[in-house]
């Protein structure tokens, strides 16, 4: 079986990129024959790319240059590619490239293309509205579509995709190697420390870090003398950085938070206790999975497919959207009492392990692409 991989190069590694390389990287280790093709923006210059390298390193890497947003040689360039690799299936991944694939398969007839759908940000903008229709409109003629979390194959169903195209296929984890055990615990050792709440993710509005920052002035209030110092950790970088600094500083939160900029998961997870996830919208958060096999408990907004994720009071809290007092009790709660902070911690991980394993998430990739592949091979055969 040959797979080409269809993405747009983004040259940073974000949740949607790293779920796509771990679904490479096992799908190679099964035995199936994966090459990357990577959708270049002209106008971005030139320059490396962390995510072109991270695939490199696990399946050949083709890159095909784009200028605008649609390209007929880009469209051309995936077709010659899927006939030179014996491609037996496109497996195609964002707007960009779910355009360009069914463009190139000319609407699934030339080759059988399967999509996931990461998540759209729901911006109220014309141009985002009008991108995301043309997306929908575009996974409607997929030979399949997978879904990561429950929300959004429903979200899916009701905006027109038949429920026999979609596939119900949530990333899979494998939490030793994401964190061992022992090193996943050591922070839980070390009771000294400062007790941290941390956020991991671009600084952009769907992620709403202000909703912490707030929560955490209000914690400052409510705890004069805290029984254990505290702090607000938040890692990434974007287009908000200043206007989120400037928040921090007008609460008075200048010696409570710190803002790290573009961080490793692993070094960000080896600071903190507990994961903040205060998302407008969000699909299988893998920031969400990640604090899970780091025994880290999560507080996580009801948006989306978080719900899917958290069991409330066992591995975390679930909480009401842009609701700041909810959120500031959460966190005095752990301040307080950081045993049962690393309880939801212990809980965390062995709830990944099994709601998650990475071994099934693969045979069922598998599946999907050989049931699709003999399905467009029957239809090819001449009719007697």
């Amino acid at each position: 079986m040959n797979v080409v991989f269809l993405l747009q190069d983004t040259r940073v590694l974000y949740g949607a990129e790293k779920a796509a390389l771990r679904l490479v990287e096992g799908l190679v280790a099964a035995g199936v024959s994966v090459h990357v093709l990577l959708l270049r923006e002209t106008r971005l210059g030139g320059g490396g790319s962390e995510l072109s390298a991270a695939f490199e390193r696990v399946a050949p890497v083709s890159s095909i240059p784009v200028s605008g947003r649609l390209s007929r040689a880009a469209m051309l360039h995936i077709r010659a590619a899927m006939t030179a690799l014996r491609g037996d299936l496109l497996h195609s991944t964002g707007y960009k490239a779910d355009v360009h694939a069914l463009w190139a398969s000319q609407k699934c007839r030339l080759f059988p293309v399967v999509g996931t759908v990461h998540g759209w940000l729901f911006r109220w903008q014309l141009k985002e509205r009008l991108y995301q229709a043309l997306h929908l409109l575009a996974l409607r003629r997929f030979s399949r579509v997978i879904a990561l979390s429950r929300f959004y194959e429903r979200y899916l169903r009701r905006h027109g995709l038949h429920p026999l195209q979609l596939a119900l296929i949530p990333t899979g984890i494998r939490p030793e190697e994401v964190a061992p055990r022992a090193e996943a615990r050591r922070l839980w050792d070390s009771p000294a420390d400062v007790f941290t709440f941390g956020m991991l993710g671009r600084l952009s509005s769907e992620k709403n870090h202000r909703m912490l920052l707030h929560a955490a002035a209000r914690l400052a209030q409510d705890l004069d003398t805290s029984p254990r110092p505290w702090r607000i950790f938040i890692a990434g970088d974007g287009p908000l950085r200043s206007r989120l600094e400037k928040t921090a500083r007008r609460l008075g939160l200048d010696d409570r938070v710190c803002f790290a900029g573009r961080l490793d998961s692993a070094d960000f997870f080896r600071r903190v206790h507990v994961l903040v996830q205060c998302s407008r919208v969000e699909n299988q958060s893998m920031s969400v999975m990640e604090a899970m096999a780091w025994m880290r408990p999560v507080l996580a907004t009801r948006s989306g497919g978080l719900p899917e994720q958290v069991l409330h009071g066992e591995t975390g809290r679930l909480l009401p959207r842009r609701r700041i007092r909810p959120l500031a009790r959460a966190l005095k709660e752990y301040v307080i009492a950081p045993a049962k902070a690393q309880a939801d911690g212990l809980r965390a991980r062995a709830h990944v392990e099994a709601a998650y394993p990475f071994d099934a998430m693969i045979r069922e990739h598998i599946g999907l692409y050989d049931a699709e592949i003999a399905m467009h091979r029957r239809r090819l055969m001449p009719r007697v």
